[in-house]
């Protein structure tokens, strides 16, 4: 056994990763949470569907207990956990009530996962674009009049926003869903990155008057990766279309030990939710006083489980912040040429931040030569000339970042993390679309790398 642990590759690497992870999953890797009842479930619990067992995707025992329990608790007439993230959640909701070449309607900064199926499903995307903030390089809040002004021209019957983001920003999805509800749409609302809220007693998207609700359980609950919930206020009949889709969509072979180690991340979360936020929006606060100006806190409705600090406004570089990152052992969430994206989970309200602490501290004791006009730009807005799936049949190339301008992309650039496009497939990429890349990422990055365009001619 010794000598198959030492050839293994991924383990042995894994083995030493020992960090301060202020980056998902929200466990944070502390097995002090979990009893030894739950930590030890694999092998045992790796079991299949039998007449012994419940199934996820038509249950009826004490699978379907554990979703009714669900539904009491978030107050939803259907739900769905699902071992494939919210990707698999996003993406069954939109094929469920799509049908091909029909158009979706979006937020620009949407996750991936969304302009995937769409390009499956041969859906036309179009965009809601929120405001931006150029001082912390981040989309921030819908304005309800454009919002209400795109939907009244939208051929779109799905209508498919993110609150929060990946960068904390919460939208008034009251106000949205009233508006959506005023053009007969159905608002899905991504809330893969508040999975915590109803814990900590704040409202959900679905308390908010959406149809659909998608929380992600791993990024801040002791649950493990790939675990997330759908909550549906729908009709019985659109309900029933929706779970055949999400059941063509999972695989049939769901993990019984993913699905037990959910059950307690979640029954954790109920009974030690609302004080473990409550503590650790203490600490939160402490902690980000003295950096505050350079914060995403400055913001009124924000989800505080995520902290963007902004370090070229402190006047630090990466190459500084990445060496004290090291001398740290802290791995963020995101990490960029002027700003680090920490990230947090209820979990962290056990342990103490006097090592982030002295981080911030040696990012603001001696202040560099700070831009006080630096801005970031704005990301671009590239002109549409194919929808996303036609870009599938044209004769392709590749290029360098740097040289691309003028072509049209044939495969979308995508930083991730956070996971949404600069550039999509049927796109031109302009200038500011390469200069936005370049400031994100450095010069070195769009030397080196490169794109599929589609041949001219």
């Amino acid at each position: 056994m010794r000598k198959i642990l030492d050839n293994l590759k991924i383990f042995s690497a894994l083995k030493s990763y020992n960090f301060l992870r202020f980056h998902m999953p929200g466990h944070k890797g502390k097995e002090e949470i979990f009893p030894d009842a739950i930590k030890n479930i694999f092998p045992s619990f790796d079991v299949t569907e039998t007449f012994c067992t419940d199934n996820l995707l038509d249950p009826k025992g004490y699978i379907k207990e554990f979703l009714d329990g669900i539904n009491e608790f978030f107050g939803s007439n259907y739900s769905f956990l699902s071992l494939q993230g919210s990707t698999h959640l996003l993406q069954a909701s939109i094929a469920a009530f799509s049908n091909p070449y029909d158009g979706i309607l979006i937020n620009r900064d949407a996750h991936k996962s969304i302009y995937n199926i769409a390009k499956i499903l041969k859906l036309d995307i179009e965009y809601i674009y929120p405001q931006y903030d150029d001082s912390l390089g981040i989309f921030t809040y819908i304005d309800e009049k454009h919002f209400e002004s795109v939907l009244q021209t939208s051929k779109s019957q799905i209508v498919v926003i993110t609150s929060p983001s990946y960068y904390s920003i919460e939208q008034n999805v009251q106000a949205l869903s009233d508006i959506a509800k005023k053009y007969q749409k159905k608002l899905i609302v991504d809330q893969a990155h508040g999975g915590y809220y109803k814990f900590a007693g704040k409202k959900t998207a679905l308390d908010l008057g959406a149809d659909i609700c998608i929380l992600s359980l791993h990024k801040t609950l002791p649950c493990p990766n790939q675990s997330a919930l759908l909550l549906s206020n729908l009709s019985n009949n659109d309900n029933k279309k929706l779970s055949a889709y999400l059941g063509y969509l999972h695989t049939t072979s769901p993990s019984y030990v993913l699905l037990a180690w959910s059950e307690y991340g979640i029954e954790f979360s109920k009974m030690f939710g609302r004080q473990l936020f409550k503590e650790l929006e203490g600490k939160l606060e402490k902690l980000c006083k003295p950096v505050l100006e350079y914060t995403n806190y400055v913001y009124r409705d924000v989800d505080v489980l995520k902290l963007l600090l902004n370090f070229g406004k402190a006047g630090k570089n990466q190459s500084f912040v990445k060496n004290l990152l090291e001398r740290y052992s802290i791995v963020p969430e995101l990490f960029d040429q002027n700003r680090i994206l920490f990230y947090f989970s209820l979990v962290d309200a056990l342990f103490n931040f006097e090592i982030l602490e002295s981080f911030f501290y040696d990012i603001i004791k001696e202040k560099g030569k700070r831009e006080l006009e630096k801005k970031f730009l704005s990301p671009p807005r590239p002109k549409k000339v194919l929808k996303i799936y036609q870009v599938d049949n044209a004769k392709k190339r590749r290029v360098k970042i740097y040289e691309a301008e003028g072509f049209v992309c044939a495969q979308a650039i995508i930083p991730y993390p956070p996971g949404f496009p600069v550039v999509v497939e049927g796109e031109v990429i302009d200038k500011d679309t390469i200069e936005y890349l370049q400031e994100l990422f450095g010069k070195e990055f769009i030397k080196e790398n490169e794109v599929d365009v589609i041949e001219e001619g």
